[in-house]
């Protein structure tokens, strides 16, 4: 298949060119009608102006450059190189991580193909710096091209084999991708952990609180004082309080902790919360262990999903490049771990790696 990016890079670039016109020029009759005064602001706006103008000759200037994104069964042809599959050590999806205080938890922009050549082999441009040792190449940047990710996705899962990585190799070893789903079923159908332990009977609790000071509180308003005073006096806060805690615990109740492993996929619903469904098309890899988006060291369950299938999706964590998605702490679930990593493991087959 061959991938372009000259429509995107003009498409992006005209329209930073033409907002960057219309902010400068709008800066400018600003600048004209503030002569005289306070000229900081419109003056701040018009640079700005620049930096949008500069955007869009930059990506102008690159799609006139050469380029040329080639996967086949051969291999990789670049317009300076071509790479049979055997040149080729691995080949992935790279997501750049976020900075900030808050970029573990925020969802990453489109990732780049990377590429690992094999001892000996090099490419007539410059290579990523790298602290492994291994020799990588940055060959695109995603969100440049005019096709999307999960079609890149699926052309590389067709012809990479296990070369196409997608999980850290801390993880799970590379394994050639299967889109299909899983082909082991666990018997008596889909699997369903549910946590709704005590939730119904703290409902019950809080109403029977709830309806208790609730009546204090009406005879109080009549001139009958109930019980002893302090519990009088606090009826108004309590009965708010327990009518509060009453609806907490019934949500809890009927939309309880579940995780729901099946043929279809992984279906993982925090409390109160709609439920997010992973596909096995969807998925790279399954594992237990620690995550490292917490610093709890007990197991949990983490989906790692194949590039391009859940672009929008919250909250996501990258490890090595890769995105992962950490479900929820086994001990939160029925039985533990012993009760889950069984159906796991049998369902996900060779996408199930655990972890320390």
């Amino acid at each position: 298949m061959e991938f372009t990016v000259e429509r995107t890079l003009r498409r992006r670039g005209r329209r930073w060119l033409m907002g960057g016109g219309a902010v400068a020029a709008g800066a400018l009759v600003w600048l004209v009608a503030t002569l005289g005064g306070n000229v900081t602001a419109p003056l701040t706006v018009f640079l700005l102006s620049g930096l949008a103008f500069y955007g869009g000759w930059r990506d102008l200037r690159k799609a006139e450059q050469p380029f040329r994104l080639r996967i086949d069964g051969f291999g990789i042809t670049l317009h300076d190189a071509e790479l049979a599959w055997e040149q080729i050590e691995a080949v992935a999806l790279w997501h750049v991580p976020n900075t900030g205080e808050d970029s573990e938890q925020t969802t990453p922009p489109k990732p780049r193909l990377t590429l690992w050549t094999a001892p000996g082999v090099t490419l007539p441009r410059k290579a990523d710096r790298t602290w492994d040792g291994r020799t990588r190449y940055t060959l695109v940047d995603c969100e440049d091209l005019d096709q999307g990710v999960s079609d890149l996705t699926n052309v590389l899962a067709a012809h990479a084999g296990a070369r196409f990585e997608t999980a850290p190799r801390a993880v799970r070893p590379p394994i050639p991708v299967s889109v299909s789903g899983p082909e082991l079923s666990v018997p008596g159908g889909e699997q369903v952990f549910i946590d709704g332990r005590q939730a119904g009977t703290w409902t019950l609790v809080w109403a029977a609180a709830a309806v208790v000071f609730s009546y204090s509180f009406w005879e109080l308003v009549h001139g009958r004082v109930v019980g002893p005073e302090p519990f009088t006096a606090f009826g108004p806060l309590g009965a708010i309080g327990c009518w509060y805690l009453t609806g907490r615990s019934y949500r809890r109740w009927r939309k309880p902790l579940r995780l729901r492993i099946g043929s279809t996929g992984i279906g993982m619903r925090e409390v109160t919360q709609d439920e997010q469904h992973f596909a096995w098309s969807e998925i790279a890899a399954v594992t237990v262990g620690r995550s490292q988006a917490t610093t709890d060291k007990r197991p949990w369950l983490v989906v790692w999903p194949l590039p391009g299938t859940r672009p929008d999706s919250n909250p996501s964590y990258l490890v090595d490049g890769h995105k992962a998605y950490a479900l929820v702490r086994l001990d939160r679930l029925p039985g533990g771990a012993e009760a889950v990593v069984p159906v796991v493991r049998a369902y996900a087959g060779e996408r199930y790696a655990e972890t320390a």
